[in-house]
């Protein structure tokens, strides 16, 4: 029985210390958004006839009305027609398809070099879509956008501006901004984590010389980094992150404008968030997976950017390591376990650098509204980010484990049609935990309800909303 305890504190003792490494990459991310010096891209700006020639592609997935939005918004972007070659990469499977035809032939009649490509076996699915089109171009940029966002007028002049003025750049990636992010406390949350990313960890990144991981859409590529660097790839989830590593391992480097921004739709129910983190979350540890091994063995890259690297595409692991910790830290709630100085004082550091730097990670990003809105935001934020805790850590051990699964975008709107028995079973598992950790903890110790406040609320929270979710699609199926 001791020997068992011992191997129970050891593990727990070291999950512990593994996620407040974690937390103090945060932090120094955080410190060096404020303390480094600003450092901005240099923008070439040649003359008409110098532009070159672009190839836009969308990749689509049963975006609906929405192409049309990103078609008249690509067709708006200052740039030479005679230059500008435009894909629509749309793999639907409903009616969205249709919609898609017909908005590029009307474009296709008004002399817009355009064409449509439909695969009718999504191989690959984001990454295997934007591989195929690019063999029908030989255009030398390459920009990327998802049908949910709205790129301005002037993006293709200040992102290839940027790659003409250095040469040694893979891609250019600009800000997310949000087009609804004040339609609920929930778009609010997100708003603000993905604030964080741009404008303090993608930030901080730029300015420490560290890459600049693609986000997938709202960016610029040299084809002859794609091409050198092997291609796009289907076999992780995040092919963005995959291809602008493996862009770096060979040598290229990454730029970000931190001042262009994109407006973009925000998923509006917590079923769609949780899909869309599940994804992110998987897809970073299956590249954990793929490239640790490239990155320690590369000549290119010096020590502390290869820790780094190691450590931004490691971090969805705390969410395996959270669960973990949660399970195995029950037989020292329950009494059954007492733990030893290391453990409390490892325990300790932890706790204090899990919340201290996610938080002041997070008001870096703004404050927009008020130090009251700031608050909930961010306390939002902390809340219902831990009531990921079992799905992100399901994704994170599906990656460990070489467990493939499809490609799921992210719906934006709100889903009108789902099977009957999903719209009751949506959020069970995070109401069941939260409710069961919250019986447990009060029955065996109820002080430890202060240290487990974020986590049992964060689980009830995303659980409850989702019911709602499914309350509501159920409601509009029978109206």
């Amino acid at each position: 029985m001791l020997a068992t305890e011992l191997t129970v504190e050891l593990l727990l003792t070291l999950c512990l210390v593994i996620l407040a490494i974690f937390s103090f990459n945060l932090a120094l991310l955080t410190l060096a958004r404020i303390l480094t010096p600003k450092r901005r891209l240099a923008i070439a700006t040649p003359k008409e006839a110098a532009l070159p020639r672009v190839l836009v592609q969308l990749p689509l997935f049963n975006e609906g009305e929405l192409v049309e939005r990103i078609l008249a918004a690509v067709i708006a972007l200052d740039w030479p027609r005679d230059r500008l070659q435009v894909q629509v990469l749309d793999d639907s499977v409903d009616g969205s398809l249709a919609l898609s035809r017909q908005a590029v032939a009307a474009l296709r009649r008004d002399g817009v070099e355009i064409e449509l490509r439909h695969r009718v076996q999504r191989t690959a699915f984001k990454a295997g879509a934007l591989a195929a089109g690019l063999e029908q171009s030989a255009a030398p940029y390459v920009a990327i956008f998802d049908a949910d966002f709205i790129p301005p007028p002037d993006f293709l002049r200040k992102t290839v501006g940027a790659l003409i003025a250095e040469p040694g750049l893979a891609y250019v990636q600009a800000r997310w901004a949000h087009l609804n992010r004040d339609e609920s406390l929930l778009t609010r949350i997100q708003a603000r984590l993905l604030d964080s990313h741009f404008g303090v960890e993608q930030e901080a990144r730029w300015r420490l010389g560290l890459p600049i991981p693609f986000n997938g859409t709202c960016g610029v590529w040299r084809r002859a980094a794609i091409e050198d660097a092997g291609g796009w790839e289907g076999d992780t989830l995040t092919e963005d992150l995959d291809l602008s590593l493996r862009a770096r391992l060979r040598g290229w480097r990454s730029g970000y404008l931190k001042d262009l921004a994109v407006p973009g739709v925000l998923p509006v129910s917590a079923r769609a968030w949780r899909v869309q983190q599940f994804r992110w979350t998987k897809g970073f540890v299956q590249c954990f997976v793929k490239l640790m091994p490239p990155i320690w063995a590369s000549p290119a890259l010096p020590l502390w950017q290869k820790l780094m690297i190691s450590l931004q595409i490691a971090q969805p692991l705390a969410f395996l390591l959270g669960t973990a910790c949660l399970l195995l830290g029950l037989p020292f709630i329950a009494g059954a376990a007492v733990a030893g100085e290391t453990l409390s004082g490892v325990a300790m550091v932890t706790s204090i650098l899990g919340f201290a730097a996610p938080i002041s990670f997070l008001i870096l990003a703004g404050t927009r509204g008020g130090a009251r809105e700031t608050a909930l935001e961010v306390l939002g934020a902390l809340a219902l980010t831990s009531g990921l805790l079992l799905s992100n850590a399901r994704g994170g051990l599906e990656a460990l484990v070489g467990y493939r699964s499809e490609f799921v975008r992210t719906p934006k709107a709100r889903a009108q049609t789902c099977p009957r028995a999903a719209r009751w079973s949506y959020g069970l598992i995070e109401l069941s935990a939260g409710l069961g950790l919250l019986g447990f903890v009060l029955l065996e110790e109820p002080i430890a309800v202060i240290y487990l406040a974020m986590v049992i609320s964060g689980l009830l929270g995303v659980g409850a909303m989702q019911i709602m979710d499914g309350l509501a699609l159920a409601k509009h199926a029978d109206t």
